[in-house]
């Protein structure tokens, strides 16, 4: 035998599985899938309690203007039956109408976000919608032009209201927020129900 002679022919046992991986491998491979998947339920967990609950709005327009409030206080959206004006109501008051069986307070929202402003003779109803709120036991419709859409937003992606309101009219707002590529004001209940 010469010495540093290498023998070559000896066998390797190697535990291969039918699938041509080995054992250690697949062991390997399934501790990554596993951790891989508590990271992103993690991450996910995180994500949410960093941006808070998520909050589902109500978009709607008075002409190209755009407008949401939180679905929490809306009860219904409906399109507007005959109203009946009030003599001597607040110029923001467009009437009383019947919502099945129980007398609702119409408020106009063109009105009501301009305050002082004479923005000519009442609106009118025609193809129009009647979004009905509720805040604080109390209870009334908003006559808007256009009802989009209900739209989930996570609490971190609503801004605070734009500097460009006026002062005047920023209470009525909560906030701001982007939805369909523009910026919509979030709308507070209890100030549009107490003008």
């Amino acid at each position: 035998m010469r010495t540093g002679a290498v023998n070559t022919n000896f066998e390797v046992f190697d535990m291969v599985s039918t699938s041509g991986i080995s054992p250690l491998d697949e062991a390997r491979e399934e501790l990554l899938r596993e951790a891989s998947i508590e990271a992103q339920a993690s991450g996910r967990e995180k994500a949410q309690e960093e941006s808070g609950p998520a909050r589902s709005l109500l978009v709607f327009f008075l002409g190209v203007e755009g407008f949401a409030v939180d679905l929490a206080h809306v009860r219904k959206v409906l399109r507007p039956a005959r109203i009946a004006r009030v003599s001597g109501a607040a110029p923001e008051v467009l009437g009383l109408m019947n919502c099945e069986g129980e007398v609702l307070c119409v408020l106009d929202l063109r009105r009501i976000l301009s305050p002082g402003k004479e923005t000519g003779p009442p609106a009118a109803t025609e193809g129009k919608f009647v979004v009905v709120l509720r805040h604080g036991g109390k209870e009334a419709g908003i006559l808007v032009d256009t009802v989009r859409d209900a739209t989930e937003h996570p609490a971190s992606s609503i801004h605070p209201v734009l500097d460009s309101i006026d002062p005047s009219r920023a209470r009525l707002f909560e906030g701001t927020v982007a939805c369909g590529g523009q910026f919509v004001g979030l709308l507070s209940p209890s100030a549009c129900l107490n003008p």
